[in-house]
């Protein structure tokens, strides 16, 4: 699942708002990152990133499922779903790409918003993984109000 820098600003403002940005998080999402080899993208000629499989950190937390709010969730993970009702373990899900392309197309004032962040921030990236976003957030951060 790759998210906007937008996308990673809500979700990295909720979690400091609900107190969850802590050791055991870093270490989560650092972990998650080593596990599935979602280093640093590399460039490659097509595009800008390249799309690996993984779990998400947040996904079978203490409980089964994702702990994220349903309003805070990015629009990725709304969207990803099983396509066979007898697995349910998470297994054949992939994302409904072309109803987040229309999503997107009807909402151009989020890609304006997150070319301004890219710049203010100097971000590399148009799209990241879930940890790899939640940690540049963390890192630009520490420091300001932490």
């Amino acid at each position: 699942m790759l998210i906007t820098p937008l996308e990673a600003l809500e979700l990295f403002d909720y979690l400091k708002k609900n107190q969850l940005l802590n050791q055991d998080l870093k270490l989560k999402l650092e972990a998650n990152i080593r596990t599935y080899r979602l280093e640093p993208k590399f460039e490659n000629s097509r595009r800008s990133y390249l799309r690996k499989t993984y779990t998400c950190p947040f996904f079978n937390h203490q409980e089964l499922g994702c702990p994220l709010p349903r309003d805070i969730k990015p629009y990725g993970c709304l969207a990803f779903d099983s396509h066979h009702e007898e697995l349910k373990a998470g297994q054949h899900c992939f994302s409904e790409v072309e109803i987040l392309k229309e999503r997107e197309k009807n909402h151009p004032e989020e890609k304006l918003r997150n070319e301004e962040i890219r710049k203010e921030l100097n971000l590399s990236w148009e799209k990241a993984p879930i940890p790899n976003a939640i940690l540049e957030w963390w890192d630009k951060s520490s420091g300001a109000d932490q």
